[in-house]
C-alpha cells in the first residue's frame, strides 16, 4: 500500500526533467513532472500505459504539448488518488534527449533507488 509520507518523500527527489508515473490497480495511471521551469505538475490518466504509449507520453512532455487525455492534479488530489492503493507497475523516466527509464515494484524500491543514486 502507498502511503502519503512516502509519496511526499519522493516528490521532495523529483528533480529537473524527471516524471514519474505509478499505474495503479485499479487501471488508472498518475504522476508527477518536474519541469526545466523548475515547477512540479500532478496529473492522472484513466488507464494504463504500454510501453509506446508511456514514450509517446514522455516525448509530448519533452515538446511541451500536453496532452488532453490528462487531467491536472493539485498535489493534495494526488496524495489522495494514491493514499492506500497498491501500484501495479512505477516508472522514473528522464525527460529530455536523453531519456532514461527505470522501473520499479514498490515505492519503498523507488526511494531506496534516490538514497543510493547520485543526482545529476
Amino acid at each position: 500500500m502507498i502511503s502519503a509520507s512516502d509519496v511526499l518523500q519522493v516528490i521532495s527527489e523529483i528533480h529537473q526533467y524527471s516524471m514519474l508515473l505509478i499505474e495503479l490497480k485499479g487501471a488508472a495511471t498518475v504522476g508527477i513532472l518536474h519541469s526545466a521551469k523548475d515547477t512540479t505538475s500532478y496529473f492522472k490518466l484513466e488507464a494504463g500505459l504500454n510501453p509506446t504509449e508511456r514514450r509517446l507520453l514522455v516525448r509530448q512532455f519533452y515538446d511541451d504539448n500536453l496532452p488532453r487525455m490528462l487531467k491536472g492534479l493539485t498535489v493534495d488530489e494526488f496524495l489522495h488518488e494514491v493514499e492506500g492503493k497498491k501500484a501495479k507497475h512505477i516508472w522514473l523516466e528522464t525527460v529530455g534527449k536523453e531519456r532514461n527509464e527505470h522501473a520499479f515494484l514498490s515505492i519503498s524500491e523507488l526511494k531506496t533507488f534516490f538514497r543510493t543514486h547520485s543526482h545529476h
